[in-house]
């Protein structure tokens, strides 16, 4: 399992890299599960799935969908994951997945909004 430290300096990492290249997205975590929605350029989403596969932390990565969109849904790469005790809302690109609204701002009939929602009612436990 990862610690409140590792998560945050894993989001503040994955962040940069992720904005760097021109991808956006949401990452959750709960309890040793990542799941990951990316958004990009094709190339920059091989690269970054390629990267994923190899990481000593994400193992058994799976790819559930890809293609094209005519827009993005994010607009910007952010990561929840259960909040310490610490109050993480000013790190940039910290969503707390326990809040009712993490997810308000993003089209509702989405996909893979509807996927990092069933993400949370099945692995997050208040």
């Amino acid at each position: 399992m990862l610690t409140a430290d590792d998560l945050k300096k894993m989001l503040v990492d994955s962040r940069y890299k992720y904005i760097s290249n021109g991808i956006t997205g949401m990452m959750l975590y709960s309890k040793g599960t990542f799941f990951q929605a990316l958004e990009g350029e094709e190339e920059q989403l091989e690269k970054a799935f390629e990267s994923l596969q190899t990481d000593d932390i994400q193992k058994s990565v799976i790819k559930l969908k890809s293609g094209a969109e005519e827009q993005r849904t994010f607009f910007d790469w952010s990561m929840g994951f259960k909040p310490s005790s610490e109050d993480l809302s000013n790190i940039n690109g910290f969503v707390n997945p326990f809040r009712w609204d993490f997810l308000t701002d993003y089209d509702q009939q989405h996909p893979a909004v509807n996927l990092l929602k069933t993400f949370v009612q099945h692995n997050l436990q208040y």
